[in-house]
């Protein structure tokens, strides 16, 4: 299951406030606003202007066109963020909710580095002798 954010959304409509700037600007916007959709997602806390202040060649115009681009960076990531959580909690809910049917069957450990469970040698040993049992007995 992925949980880190890999991208952020660049919209048209942000275009023609991107053309406006010196070619050298454009540039320097970009690398700020990858540079804060990095830095976004796992603090929605952290400033569009921390980032902007790693990229001292920004100009006035360019902070400008960040601190727009960004506020939409920051709109989009806390909806991503707000699905992953919804998605996380409706896929923790689904596992408690068929847990009853796999504590069925001994033997059976759930991994805790996966959503699916995994057998030692013993465990596999032991749910084979209880397949067993149970084909003798009906």
């Amino acid at each position: 299951m992925q949980t880190e954010k890999n991208g952020f959304v660049f919209y048209f409509d942000n275009l023609p406030i991107l053309m406006s700037l010196p070619s050298e600007q454009r540039g320097w916007v970009i690398a700020a606003l990858c540079r804060y959709a990095q830095e976004v997602w796992q603090n929605p806390d952290f400033p569009v202007e921390q980032a902007m202040g790693e990229f001292p060649a920004l100009s006035g115009e360019g902070e400008v066109a960040c601190r727009f681009m960004g506020a939409a960076v920051l709109r989009d990531t806390k909806r991503w963020l707000h699905q992953r959580d919804y998605r996380m909690q409706r896929r923790q809910h689904q596992l408690e909710a068929s847990a009853p049917a796999r504590k069925q069957v001994p033997g059976l450990s759930p991994d805790p580095n996966r959503q699916v469970y995994r057998e030692t040698p013993e465990e596999y040993l032991k749910r084979l002798e209880w397949m067993a049992e149970r084909a003798r007995e009906g």
